[in-house]
């Protein structure tokens, strides 16, 4: 099957060839109808991209996750976008479904409910049940067995095998969004439409172009299996939180074969007390399972509305993971900082943050930009910092960031739009939760993570050898260009004479600069050392570290040693003159 970006690159051939007038006609005259050309509003936005049909609707979808580089309140409009799609025949859904396994569907399935669960406008989802011995895990591909859920247990591995969902590609959506996303850029070559794009920070071809992207990535369900498959191991580690069991046996670019979830969503109060459900102790378990997510895995759920969150029994089953965002290392170090800074309401350590992320798009004014920051974090000052919405602040730093010609990575416009849901869950069934807090926990403890501090101990003293070394060559380089002053070889406007006396007092005080910079670099290093495992140790204490302590001590005495004999040479020759 060819992928998407394979059709899109047939689709710029097409149209070249002309055969494509008729969907370009259709797609201006709905753009004359709406007066798209005299200006646009979030309002008109949206009905446009609604009325253009499912491909545009999904683009807008992506585009509402994108406030870093739209304004905000078309973000806000887009959310709103929903596809008035039709259902696929059940016959084409089966057609799809054996082209793309190879074999006739009763070879994997001992049934399908002809009626969909849910039909969007990528792809739609049929409830089933796999042939009888298919459901164990060697045969699906999943690592561990675990009963599947469903209706009144009926999940669970029977003669005929586990109750799945199953997730099949529109017919012809793949041609259709290349052939519309292709449109697009031709458009936008011929036409100027730069009166109607005010406030949109990259060029509407960069803005294509990064949906083209997104879009690829849903079309391709394999991508969602992986992302099925990181998220079911890295969910291992958080007692009673789940997501479905994929099947990678049964599953294609095109169909993607899933446990079958059913339970009460995160937000049905109403449900979860009858099924017994404490909704604190749910929320509570949300914000933990999200905030482990972002800031200990950097792999979190893009798309986190009560929808996708349902509770089953005691489980928080995070479901529909064709959305996520990954935050690198670094990334997440930089966040940590972000959220240090906040908490202290510190807008030079804010502003320090935000800018080892952004990404410029044209001059920053960096004293407004300061200014701005200031201002946030002033508005925040009188609230309890327990009672910050995260979400909210994010998208308001975003906005701030925007404004002045810079964008942050797509991945903190996700995450902080999600934690905007997940906050406004919470509200509902647990408002005595504190994501800031759980958040504060989670960056303390990475902070004194075992493997990260062994990480920075590492870098602190390859830093620390390279700072000595440069320091050792201070002195000469130094005494060197003061020389070439005194010779007149270096041109400063003016003629300069420099003592032997002061070059000698300058070789002195950089030399124990240099002493005092290795001194310190060992204790710090020595310090993050002593906090960790690592082996030999002497007394519980690794004897890397008790070494380091040692010469930090003894370069430590031998600076202030120094210093005070130069001190006291300083008083002798006082007394001489």
């Amino acid at each position: 099957m060819p992928t998407f970006r394979e059709v899109l690159r047939a689709a710029e051939i097409t149209i070249k060839d002309n055969t494509s007038g008729h969907r370009m006609h259709e797609i201006e005259k709905i753009l004359r109808e709406h007066h798209a050309f005299s200006g646009l509003t979030p309002e008109k936005a949206t009905a446009i991209l609604e009325d253009l049909g499912p491909t545009f609707v999904k683009m807008g979808q992506i585009a509402s996750n994108r406030s870093d580089v739209i304004p905000k309140a078309y973000a806000d409009a887009f959310k709103t976008l929903r596809a008035n799609v039709a259902p696929v025949p059940f016959e084409v859904v089966v057609q799809t479904m054996e082209e793309s396994l190879g074999h006739p569907w009763r070879e994997t399935f001992a049934d399908i409910e002809e009626k969909p669960l849910g039909s969007a406008s990528v792809a739609q989802v049929h409830r089933a049940r796999l042939a009888q011995g298919l459901g164990d895990p060697v045969a699906a591909g999943a690592q561990e067995e675990r009963p599947a859920a469903g209706g009144n247990g009926e999940g669970a591995a029977t003669a005929q095998g586990p109750v799945v969902a199953v997730k099949v590609r529109r017919p012809n959506v793949v041609e259709q969004m290349a052939e519309d996303i292709t449109l697009i850029r031709h458009a936008l070559a011929l036409a100027d439409l730069t009166h109607v794009t005010d406030g949109i920070m990259l060029t509407l071809g960069d803005l294509v172009d990064e949906l083209a992207r997104t879009t690829a990535e849903e079309l391709d369900f394999t991508v969602e299996l992986g992302n099925l498959e990181r998220f079911g191991a890295e969910l291992a580690s958080q007692p009673h939180v789940e997501s479905p069991r994929p099947y990678p046996a049964f599953s294609t670019d095109e169909v993607l074969v899933m446990e079958y979830v059913e339970g009460a969503h995160i937000n049905d109060l109403s449900a979860l007390r009858a099924q017994g459900d404490d909704p604190a102790a749910l929320g509570r378990r949300l914000a933990e399972s999200y905030v482990t997510q972002v800031i200990d895995n950097g792999f979190f759920h893009a798309d986190p509305h009560p929808g996708n969150i349902l509770v089953r029994g005691e489980d928080i089953v995070w479901i529909d993971l064709g959305m996520t965002g990954t935050l690198s290392a670094s990334e997440r170090a930089i966040v940590g900082r972000l959220f240090a800074a906040v908490a202290k309401n510190d807008p030079f350590a804010l502003k320090d943050a935000l800018l080892a992320l952004a990404k410029a798009h044209g001059p920053v004014d960096h004293g407004l930009l300061l200014g701005q920051i200031s201002a946030l974090l002033d508005s925040y000052a009188s609230v309890d910092l327990a009672d910050i919405n995260v979400g909210t602040a994010l998208l308001d730093v975003i906005e701030v960031m925007r404004t002045q010609n810079l964008t942050l990575p797509p991945s903190l416009t996700m995450l902080a739009r999600g934690m905007v849901t997940i906050e406004g869950v919470l509200v509902d069934i647990a408002p005595d939760t504190s994501v800031v807090e759980i958040i504060s926990d989670h960056v303390k403890r990475q902070m004194f993570n075992v493997d990260a501090l062994e990480a920075k101990a590492k870098s602190l003293f390859a830093a620390t050898a390279a700072s000595a070394e440069a320091a050792t060559r201070l002195p000469t380089r130094v005494s060197h260009t003061l020389d070439m002053l005194d010779r007149g070889q270096v041109k400063v406007g003016a003629d300069l004479h420099v003592p032997a006396d002061f070059t000698a007092a300058l070789y002195s005080v950089s030399g124990i600069v240099a002493m005092a910079l290795i001194s310190a670099g060992l204790f710090v290093g020595s310090s993050l050392i002593a906090q960790t495992a690592m082996q030999p140790q002497l007394l519980g204490v690794p004897l890397l570290g008790i070494l380091g302590y040692l010469g930090a001590f003894v370069l430590g005495v031998y600076v202030i040693w120094r210093v005070l004999l130069t001190r006291h040479q300083q008083r002798n020759d006082e007394k001489v003159e």
